[in-house]
């Protein structure tokens, strides 16, 4: 099914009304953050606040996609849940229930990040001067920049980040500008903290955002530890290893080297990239325990993240979605059911290179793209995009 039944529209006054007016307090708890995707499948409840409850288990919720942008022009477009879709000319169209949903989020302490790129699609960055338009332009739309000549499909309530999934090499050079831009908007508004995240595959040479990774200031790394046998996963029977701790060598000399790394997982058999195939990609809450917990005595390890909110509220287990299995076990180390799985094949050792070392070579090849299944909408109907594991 990919719509449902759209929610009674809020005006924008209302919106305006409920905007956060301070620093958003965030309920981080000892053991990390755990970091749910939402909106990009038809498997998710569209009432984004259903995530934000105080059972939800979740801590950052990231709003998937903006997916075309570039050679189409300077105005980040694509859907952001069934409803909420802004267009090639920064119009939205059904986006006030969101921004409601969003301001009850923030509300609950829990932040929101909107997040750029996806599985292949329309998007890249032309050039230095479009790089800088764009960051420019989304902090006038989705940030708090009291920007009032530009259209704002969130109206008064703005994100508390923005969150990078770059899945193409096309233009990553001038990433870079994009994030600076946004960090100079950032200092504008002392009162409010904000975020970069992103998230990249796990193999390292990193062929579309190592370039971005090198040369940009990242505050989370959710990693991709999944659909890229047999360079890197989880390490869980019979795949590659789990390679936490090269990701720690690679960005321990790069301007993110105080970025948290995110354990990143499928959140059911099917999260991995849509289709059965994926399974093998899938740890089971007791084995992501086992996981977590070989790690999580890292000052660099920030948390767990999840693909995404659909698949988890599919996969129930000692009454526990995936999301709240995540989140028991960064509290207890332990899954709801009680157990942990031994910790998983790993590649290095702790120890990050002296700091003077030079970072990896971020590379320019191509490795296995997780296949995860979003949607798309154009012309006021959706569409279903696979992106095909490789």
């Amino acid at each position: 099914m990919l719509s449902r039944t759209l929610l009674a529209a809020l005006g924008l006054t209302t919106i305006a009304a409920a905007a956060p007016s301070q620093t958003l307090k965030t309920r981080q708890a000892p053991g990390g953050q755990n970091a749910v995707y939402w909106g990009a499948t038809n498997n998710e409840n569209d009432n984004l606040s259903t995530y934000c409850t105080a059972s939800s288990g979740i801590d950052i919720v990231i709003l998937s996609f903006l997916d075309i942008y570039g050679a189409t022009g300077n105005f980040p477009s694509g859907n952001m849940g069934n409803s909420c879709y802004v267009g090639t000319d920064g119009v939205p169209q059904l986006c006030d229930d969101l921004a409601s949903s969003i301001a009850t989020c923030q509300a609950a302490g829990i932040k929101v990040i909107l997040s750029l790129g996806g599985a292949a699609s329309s998007y890249s960055l032309q050039s230095q001067s479009q790089a800088v338009a764009i960051g420019q332009y989304l902090w006038n739309a989705y940030g708090n920049s009291g920007n009032t000549t530009v259209q704002r499909p969130f109206g008064n309530i703005f994100v508390n980040g923005f969150d990078f999934d770059i899945e193409l090499n096309a233009g990553s050079q001038y990433y870079q500008y994009l994030i600076s831009t946004l960090r100079s908007n950032f200092a504008s508004d002392p009162k409010n903290t904000y975020y970069i995240t992103g998230a990249p595959q796990c193999p390292i040479p990193e062929p579309n955002m190592g370039e971005i990774i090198s040369t940009s200031q990242f505050d989370y790394l959710w990693v991709q530890f999944y659909n890229n046998n047999p360079v890197c996963s989880l390490g869980l029977p019979g795949d590659a290893p789990f390679n936490f701790n090269d990701w720690v060598s690679f960005i321990s000399s790069t301007p993110s080297k105080n970025a948290k790394l995110f354990v990143g997982a499928p959140a059911s058999t099917l999260g991995a990239n849509g289709n059965a195939g994926g399974a093998k990609y899938y740890a089971t809450p007791e084995q992501l325990a086992g996981i977590v917990n070989s790690v999580k005595s890292s000052p660099y390890f920030g948390g767990i993240m999840l693909w995404d909110a659909g698949y988890s509220d599919s996969n129930v287990n000692n009454g526990c979605n995936y999301a709240q299995e995540a989140k028991n076990i960064l509290l207890t180390g332990t899954a709801c059911g009680g157990g942990s799985s031994p910790p998983p094949s790993t590649t290095t050792t702790n120890a990050p290179p002296p700091a003077s070392s030079t970072p990896s070579n971020p590379g320019s090849g191509s490795v296995p793209q997780w296949g995860q299944v979003s949607l798309s909408r154009s012309s006021g109907s959706f569409e279903v995009k696979m992106k095909a594991n490789e």
